[in-house]
């Protein structure tokens, strides 16, 4: 199937300098206009190479560097000698770091020192489509580190060594090994990482196109914060038996913590051979389009992952996997994932006698305890390959994909506040049909899933296809059979798909849980009638709803709003639900009982500004809710005996507000109370959402004219 490399990195090294620890950490400044000829403490002598500066400085300096291009200098650089075949032709890079912690921050300015903007004073290494960037070793102590914060690093390139035991390829745009790395504010963009083609067995694999963190030293963690990586590109190189790997943009075996991460447009593309497509019991997979590997705990949040791709590769008999187009984790101790977006990601298998697999359009957790809450999967595929002569390739969990391939401790998989929607499953669109697939949503497959306030909607399966438009629940042939919990969820507008698909499908001998929810325009809700299902395959069919829909505010592209409309049957229905929020962080419940699904209705806060007999009210926080649904706002003032109407239209009458929102009311008596409200309708002038409700009184206004003469 699928591996995740574990490297131990050992190297030849010239010379190593011992750092003393009463040695006291210096700042040393670098800028395109300086001179590599000092020792780049002194502002007024910077240095002009990054590298430069990293050779003068000690374990615990700091290196300060102004906006600018930063590119290999050869001169400066002391790691031509480093040799490893698992990294590379050599430790060449703009920036060679060996057995040193350092920190290096980018984005000032030459007339400003102490206070660093990334953003306005770009600050650049860059690789010209020949060099790594950065390359961390930790070789002879554990205390090697990088704090780096502000930098782009860009048009990296790096090749697998050729005529070597592992022709492998990584860490194009930064390589990290043996140490401990925290990045903040760093932006990976167009690099890239291969590997090399070879002359017998399997090409090499390619992993972290933007950045590799591979053997962390035992017992440290990784630390990344407000990082993007755009662009990057991992191809696996191609050989006589088999085409390589491929990882994705950042890969990482060991522990990290990702915090504000962008992934965009990342690509994974294992190689293609002329072979039979398999070697040392693998095929030409590609794992993880934007973050790939294992190990470790994992926790990321406020992920943004769109348009990322791992693509599988071909072969004449086997073709290659692609295994979570945006994420792929495999045997972590832990992974978790908060408060996330993950959108339009492929996972695609590879073309041969039998089409690959395509698994986890957005994410595949493989063999690890798991945790996700408040993510949004949108609009993920997961396409199999075509077949040659044979069977096309089967999809599997276009939006979330949960699989264990080992035998061990079963891990289980918590998914709470999520919205999975409009995700699609195919098979590869030449050969036979018979590997099927499913699991447009979510696919659980040997083990144990609880899935609590989800919305589940509109996901999509292929013609062909049958198994679970929105879930599906199977074992995983000889490891483990699968169940799930499925509490206050809505699986709703399941309808595309093979003849009698059905939104759950449990294969006999797995199992599912209901505790409430609500089913709405599914053509069909599960397989529990009809076929070989088993008595115990379906528990609690009977506290689930059914509705004809569960009137969301603007379903499906292009604005795939799935919060509820204010009539929705969803609303009020959670009893005894202990979940304290939903997916917009907001708490549950608004009245006494919790609503089904991933959102918690809530009416749109008023803010109010007092004036000269006039009021103005905005909601402007509450209107993102309404994207796609709202075609109009209109205000309902209700007067007090005797107070004047506002000039803006009648007490009691809608006042039209059209898509503005703000409203100011004038003409309005003091020393009366008004009762105010706002309503939100769609085009058809259906009440969609309504405001709190605002109970306000004026007071007049004095005015005090210069000047006052007071005795």
């Amino acid at each position: 199937m699928f591996a995740i490399t574990f490297k131990v990195f050992y190297f030849e090294v010239a010379s190593v300098r011992l750092v003393r620890a009463d040695v006291l950490a210096i700042a040393r400044y670098v800028t395109t206009s300086g001179n590599d000829t000092s020792d780049c403490s002194s502002i007024a002598a910077p240095c002009r190479t990054i590298q430069y500066a990293v050779n003068q400085a000690s374990s615990g300096d700091k290196i300060l560097v102004a906006q600018g291009t930063y590119t290999y200098n050869q001169v400066a650089d002391p790691c031509p000698f480093l040799y490893d075949p698992n990294i590379g032709k050599d430790g060449r890079a703009v920036v060679c770091i060996v057995d040193k912690a350092l920190t290096i921050l980018g984005g000032y300015s030459t007339s400003n020192w102490l206070t660093a903007n990334p953003k306005f004073n770009l600050t650049i290494v860059d690789g010209q489509n020949s060099r790594r960037g950065v390359f961390l070793i930790g070789y002879s102590t554990t205390t090697a580190s990088l704090d780096m914060e502000g930098f782009t690093i860009q048009n990296s390139r790096v090749l697998g060594p050729d005529n070597a035991n592992d022709p492998s390829g990584f860490g194009g745009g930064m390589m990290v090994a043996g140490a401990r790395v925290t990045l903040r504010d760093m932006n990976f963009k167009s690099n890239k990482v291969y590997g090399a083609n070879t002359s017998s067995g399997a090409g090499g694999a390619a992993a972290g196109s933007g950045l590799e963190i591979n053997w962390s030293q035992p017992g440290t963690s990784n630390l990344l914060e407000r990082v993007t990586f755009d662009g990057n590109q991992s191809f696996g190189g191609t050989g006589p038996d088999r085409g390589g790997l491929a990882y994705g943009a950042l890969f990482v075996n060991g522990s990290v913590t990702i915090d504000y991460g962008t992934f965009t447009n990342n690509q994974a593309n294992a190689a293609s051979s002329s072979g039979s497509g398999r070697s040392g019991n693998l095929n030409a997979d590609a794992l993880g389009g934007a973050i790939g590997g294992g190990g470790g705990s994992w926790a990321l949040g406020h992920i943004i992952a769109t348009g990322n791709q791992a693509v599988g590769g071909n072969g004449l008999t086997y073709a290659g996997g692609g295994f979570g187009g945006a994420i792929h984790v495999e045997s972590a101790n832990s992974f978790s994932m908060t408060d996330s977006y993950v959108s339009d990601n492929l996972a695609q298998g590879g073309i041969a006698k039998d089409g690959g697999f395509g698994a986890g359009g957005g994410i595949l957790i493989n063999n690890t305890p798991a945790t996700l809450s408040r993510v949004q999967l949108v609009s993920n595929n997961a396409i199999g390959g075509n077949a040659t002569n044979g069977n096309a390739g089967a999809g599997g969990g276009g939006g979330l994909y949960l699989w264990m391939t080992s035998s061990g401790p079963n891990p289980t998989t918590l998914v709470t506040n999520a919205m999975i929607t409009d995700n699609y499953v195919t098979q590869g669109s030449t050969g036979n049909a018979s590997a099927g697939g499913g699991g447009g949503g979510i696919q659980v497959q040997g083990l144990q899933a609880t899935i609590t306030h989800c919305t589940i909607a509109r996901n999509r399966l292929g013609p062909a296809l049958v198994s679970g438009q929105g879930l599906l629940i199977l074992a995983s042939p000889g490891i483990s059979f699968a169940s799930a919990n499925v509490n206050y969820s809505i699986i709703a507008d399941h309808t595309e798909g093979g003849s009698g698909a059905a939104a759950v499908l449990v294969q006999p001998g797995n199992a599912v849980t209901f505790s409430q929810g609500l089913f709405a325009g599914n053509t069909k809700d599960t397989n529990a009638s009809g076929g070989p299902v088993l008595p115990d395959t379906f528990i609690g069919l009977l506290t689930m709803l059914s509705a004809p829909s569960a009137d969301f505010i603007s379903p499906s592209s292009p604005n795939y709003n799935y919060h509820l409309r204010v009539d929705s049957v969803a609303k009020d229905q959670a009893i005894g639900s202990t979940t304290n929020d939903d997916i917009d962080g907001q708490s549950r419940p608004y009245n006494s009982v919790s609503d089904f699904g991933a959102d918690e209705y809530w009416p749109f806060s008023l803010n109010a500004t007092l004036g000269n007999h006039s009021l103005r009210l905005d909601w402007e926080a509450g209107a993102s809710v309404l994207t796609g649904g709202l075609s109009r706002y209109e205000g309902v003032v209700t007067c007090p005996a005797g107070a004047n109407p506002p000039d803006q239209g009648p007490c009691g009458q809608p006042i039209n507000v059209g898509t503005a929102t703000t409203l100011t009311l004038t003409g309005l008596s003091t020393y009366k109370q008004y009762t105010i409200v706002v309503n939100a309708r769609d085009a058809s002038q259906n009440l969609i959402a309504t405001s709190s409700i605002m109970t306000i009184s004026l007071s007049d206004i004095f005015l005090l004219y210069l000047p006052l003469i007071v005795r």
